[in-house]
């Protein structure tokens, strides 16, 4: 089954509807051009161009159009290797002041509890009061996105609903995703979630996600937040997950052996405005050869931040490294950064991999040039434990635009 030769003359009527209303607002968007350089193996440049766009007073003001493309060319020698075009997001919406009701129409993206990825179909949502709301939604999946130069393959449907509800002091919601295809079962799981204030200073959220084909928890998670004092902040989490594997994947035996569990915290002291002194450490407690950590500690200012970090890498290699980062901003329209990392060790506990030194360097800032245009970049030069020099560079122009007719 082609998605595109379902979904294209879906988003040509919406386009088409578009531009028969007398009067076509574009609200809000963004056009954007950005280009990456790298000097490897192969001398090459991706551009990558973007539009992004909501349309409103489509013949009513409660109906509106979203959407965002992106298009693709890898650049070598002067010439274009490659072009892709896609469309990242096309949705028809209607939604009504003064009503419960918001109806979505066509490609969009999953965020609902559970649901993930991208879905071509119907999404709608009802608020029974300020405090609770169900959201159902169907159709299509879609791998990533549409691609208008390549068929489509065929991912399935998928199909979800989600309650959300404030029940002071959180607010929780629970939800369910199934995933079909040709009529056979791929994936499906049930989730909860709450998060919200146990007091002034303290915040926490937890999440349970669990595939419920393979009886398998995907997903548990809690993370807290605490204001300790007005100068002293703590962060903590802790979280077991597997990876989301689909049904017909002979990679679902691997997924007790595939999950991981780790735990970090954080803490930040501001000992005199504006310095501070933040320490910080990561567990990760699964896994083949065993429990790995990684510590840092940093002393900074508003401006300026340099630390120490310590880890033991996937095979036993034990590295320390330094680094430096700056920032400042400039009338409020211009941003410089700079920053140096540098690290000394060994990627393995073994005489075959020898201490070497590896390093990154970057520079680069932004500018509001107007109101609706901006200009970022970015440069760093790396080199990596294998001794190998690479040299990128990152570029972007943004234009924005609003209420144009």
């Amino acid at each position: 089954m082609n998605i595109r030769l379902r979904f294209v003359p879906c988003l040509v009527a919406l386009l088409a509807l578009t531009a028969a209303a007398r009067a076509v607002v574009f609200t809000d968007g963004s056009a954007s051009v950005w280009t990456y350089l790298r000097n490897d193996s192969t001398d090459h440049a991706y551009v990558v161009p973007t539009l992004s766009f909501t349309a409103g007073d489509l013949g009513m003001k409660a109906l509106r159009l979203e959407g965002s493309l992106r298009g693709y060319t890898d650049v070598r020698g002067g010439k274009s290797e490659q072009r892709e075009l896609r469309i990242l997001r096309g949705v028809l919406v209607y939604a009504p002041e003064q009503n419960s009701c918001e109806l979505r129409l066509g490609q969009q993206w999953l965020t609902e509890g559970v649901g993930r990825g991208n879905v071509a179909g119907l999404w709608l949502r009802y608020r029974f009061d300020k405090r609770t709301a169900v959201t159902i939604y169907g159709g299509s999946r879609i791998a990533e996105s549409i691609s208008l130069q390549e068929t489509n393959r065929y991912q399935g449907y998928a199909v979800g609903i989600a309650a959300r509800a404030y029940l002071e002091p959180f607010n929780v919601g629970a939800s369910y995703y199934y995933l079909g295809k040709s009529g056979d079962l791929l994936y499906h799981a049930a989730g909860l979630e709450a998060n919200g204030r146990l007091s002034r200073r303290l915040a926490v959220r937890g999440r349970f996600e669990m595939n419920v084909e393979q009886a398998a928890v995907e997903r548990a998670q809690i993370l807290a937040d605490w204001r300790a004092r007005h100068n002293l902040q703590l962060t903590g989490e802790f979280r077991s997950q597997a990876p989301r594997v689909f049904e017909d994947s002979y990679f679902t035996i691997f997924l007790s052996e595939a999950s991981t569990t780790f735990g970090r915290a954080n803490v930040r002291w501001e000992f005199r405005r504006p310095f501070y002194a933040r320490a910080g450490g990561t567990v990760l407690f699964s896994g083949n050869p065993g429990p790995l950590y990684k510590v840092q500690l940093a002393l900074g200012h508003r401006f300026a931040e340099i630390g120490y970090t310590h880890w033991l890498s996937v095979n036993k290699g034990v590295m320390d490294g330094v680094f430096l980062q700056a920032n400042y901003r400039f009338r409020d329209r211009y941003d410089f950064f700079a920053g140096y990392d540098w690290a000394h060790g060994s990627n393995a506990d073994s005489d075959l991999k020898p201490v070497t030194d590896s390093h990154a360097a970057y520079l680069g800032g932004s500018a509001d040039i107007l109101r609706t245009l901006s200009v970022t970049a970015r440069a760093e030069q790396v080199r990596d434990v294998e001794r190998s020099s690479d040299w990128r560079g990152l570029l972007g122009v943004t234009a924005r635009f609003s209420n144009l007719r």
